[in-house]
């Protein structure tokens, strides 16, 4: 199904989602790390902090655009118009020089506001990002361009109050607020003011008493990395992943239609190849009378379908006899889920379970089997379990 882009936007729309872009701004804590929750929150920062940070710089353009090469900061200093361009990272990328040589030599070639820019001066290439790749070093010692191209390494540090950029030795204030971080209370207001304009045609056609609860979960989904936010033209399903194809990663899909409304989340899942990370795309049946997306849910049936779910399907017996073609059955009963994913079929789900659960690797001692044993025959039941399961899946996705 084709979701909506940023083109079907009306003008209005652009205008509320500039204002949800700016009220939602937020710093997540992962892997013991604070991190920008996307390169564009970077970039909107380093923007707005300009010049507070690069004092002796002008940023003549962001997302400069020749011959199909986009550079995220066009500069030049002050003191004698050298063009500078930096390119920001949120993450580790290897192909940084040769994407840096490309803007360069475009941007020489084409001349680009050669009236605010020397072009007799060399061009200084700056990356910005929390690490660099072996490969970078490699490539900037190959390049005859080397003594011109900087990496500067950043770093997010939170202190007292308030996280700190660090760059070059220097601290500057982040006024985003930090989710996840051990012991916050980050929970109680994961609620955005503002929705995006998709989100919010989307949400207007869930009932009332399940919007406060989606706008939860949602915070929940959105502080994630990496994560996109994709609406149908319908209004009528969401989805939170990388993409919409089929080699995209997705942690949740929400869906509201004739049949019903409904949550599923990819989640570990049983399987008979050697796949490192086996997960399956999974339906929440709850019980009767309870909230479509409250943490406290009670959660009957897990449903691994790729598809839609029938409820005409469910077994009449806490069993189901009908199974994937990996072993995994189409129904499960909630508190048996660890039960039938783990079987040895294959033994990275087991292990994946355990980590995702309590943080081990392999060799397991005594107490960590004893631990599991308690754990797969009695899976939790309430919704928030299966919400954070998830979670943890996507994130160690990405290690």
């Amino acid at each position: 199904m084709p979701y909506l882009k940023s083109k079907h936007l009306t003008t209005n729309s652009k205008r509320r989602n500039e204002r949800s872009d700016k009220a939602n701004r937020k710093l997540i804590y992962i892997g013991r790390e604070i991190r920008f929750q996307s390169e564009q929150d970077l970039e909107d920062y380093i923007e707005a902090s300009f010049d507070t940070i690069f004092p002796e710089l002008v940023l003549i353009k962001r997302q400069h655009s020749l011959k199909m090469q986009r550079c995220d900061l066009l500069c030049c200093s002050k003191l004698d118009k050298q063009a500078v361009i930096i390119e920001l990272k949120n993450e580790e990328d290897r192909g940084l020089v040769s994407q840096l040589l490309r803007y360069r030599k475009n941007i020489f070639q084409n001349q680009s506001f050669a009236d605010r820019i020397d072009y007799s001066l060399p061009i200084k290439l700056i990356t910005i990002a929390p690490t660099f790749h072996e490969d970078n070093y490699t490539d900037k010692e190959a390049s005859k361009f080397e003594d011109d191209i900087c990496f500067w390494k950043f770093h997010v540090e939170y202190q007292t109050t308030t996280p700190k950029f660090q760059l070059e030795g220097k601290n500057y204030d982040i006024l985003y607020p930090v989710f996840g971080l051990p012991g916050s209370l980050q929970n109680e207001d994961l609620r955005s003011t503002i929705l995006p304009a998709f989100t919010h045609n989307f949400e207007n056609k869930l009932p009332v008493d399940a919007r406060q609860h989606f706008r939860i979960i949602r915070g929940l989904f959105m502080a994630q990395p990496k994560i996109k936010e994709m609406v149908s033209p319908t209004y009528r399903k969401i989805l939170y992943g990388t993409g919409e194809g089929q080699n995209h990663k997705k942690l949740a899909e929400i869906t509201n239609t004739g049949k019903g409304i409904w949550l599923f989340l990819w989640l570990p899942t049983k399987v008979r190849t050697k796949i490192k990370i086996p997960v399956a795309r999974f339906c929440f049946v709850l019980a009767a009378n309870n909230s479509h997306f409250a943490q406290d849910s009670v959660v009957e049936w897990l449903v691994c379908t790729k598809t839609t779910v029938n409820l005409k399907d469910k077994p009449n017996k806490n069993f189901c006899l009908s199974f994937d073609r990996h072993g995994m059955t189409k129904w499960t009963i909630a508190n048996m889920y660890l039960c039938q994913a783990s079987s040895d079929i294959n033994i990275n789900t087991l292990d994946l379970f355990i980590y995702l659960l309590k943080g081990v690797t392999r060799p397991f001692d005594d107490s960590i089997w004893e631990w599991w044993r308690s754990q797969e025959i009695n899976t939790p039941t309430n919704l928030g379990w299966y919400i954070d399961l998830a979670i943890k899946t996507w994130n160690y996705r990405f290690k």
